[in-house]
């Protein structure tokens, strides 16, 4: 039997002015999580402050043309968005903002929806820092599926989070982990779940996106992972183990990035049409209704 997802994603990023300092965007974008701000590009492409952060949404697609050529459309609006303020965003993952980037009341409001482990299938303690000026930037994907999300999420963490040990290893990288993307953060949906492992970190590159894409779909392809590498993927995701990623990535042949290099992913052509709300419309009523389809051993 075969099985159908589609992938999206909530992705933050911080921005920075012409003089390289860390901007806190609060009040300055508009939309909210329970009122995220539409773009132009059409119906589910989204922007809305999260913290001092940008956060965007994009559909959830069934191919990784749309998956690279969405973010890349959204990427573009936000830099339009952020241009307009003399802002452009950064790649960072973590960053400690001066403190009178910090006054504005919603700088220190914190998602208070509460995520969970898939490991232990209990909700994680919400997280302290030493340094209250730090802020981290997370690359969410959410996937639409009918199958067991817990073994989904628990091989999306060999597929994806292990190798994101080697692939997001910055100390600002690691300043993030100790506070968010511990293995097996989930939160379930009524589609599916959303996965909050990752930073940001591969959302900047077609490179990356498409590993991410093309992971995703894999892990939820699999069987469940079986239950005597479950310590070993857990210590290796929360201790940022790079030897024992290099050791899971080898037994389990895991793809990485440049795997995707001879997969037909090519950059957008010059003058590649980006979504408008007609496309969005017509995408919605048939494309997507369609999802990815892949083999489920499980049947």
């Amino acid at each position: 039997m075969a099985s159908m997802i589609t992938i999206g994603t909530d992705t933050e990023i911080f921005a920075r002015d012409k003089m390289g300092r860390a901007i806190a965007l609060c009040g300055k974008i508009g939309g909210s999580k329970e009122e995220p701000k539409q773009l132009k590009l059409g119906k589910g492409f989204c922007v809305q402050e999260d913290n001092v952060a940008v956060e965007f949404n994009i559909p959830p697609v069934n191919s990784v043309d749309y998956w690279n050529r969405f973010i890349e459309a959204t990427l573009k609006e936000v830099s339009t968005l952020l241009a307009s303020m003399s802002l452009y965003f950064t790649e960072d993952v973590a960053i400690s903002f001066d403190k009178d980037q910090l006054i504005h009341p919603n700088a220190l409001v914190f998602g208070c929806e509460p995520d969970y482990n898939a490991w232990t299938k209990m909700e994680n303690s919400k997280p302290t820092c030493d340094n209250p000026a730090l802020r981290t930037a997370g690359g969410h994907i959410h996937v639409g599926t009918r199958g067991n999300i817990i073994h989904a999420v628990e091989a999306m963490d060999l597929f994806l989070g292990v190798p994101s040990v080697l692939l997001d290893d910055s100390p600002a990288s690691m300043s993030r982990r100790t506070l968010y993307g511990k293995a097996g953060a989930m939160r379930p949906k009524s589609y599916g779940f959303e996965y909050r492992v990752l930073s940001n970190f591969w959302v900047f590159s077609e490179l990356t996106r498409t590993w991410v894409f093309h992971n995703t779909a894999r892990a939820v392809s699999m069987n469940k992972i079986p239950s005597k590498y479950a310590g070993d993927i857990q210590a290796c995701i929360n201790n940022g183990d790079k030897d024992l990623a290099k050791k899971l990535i080898t037994e389990f042949s895991i793809p990485m990035p440049n795997s995707y290099k001879k997969e037909g992913n090519q950059p957008p052509q010059e003058g590649l049409s980006y979504p408008n709300a007609s496309f969005i419309d017509w995408y919605s009523n048939t494309i997507l209704t369609q999802s990815i389809i892949i083999d489920d051993p499980q049947s």
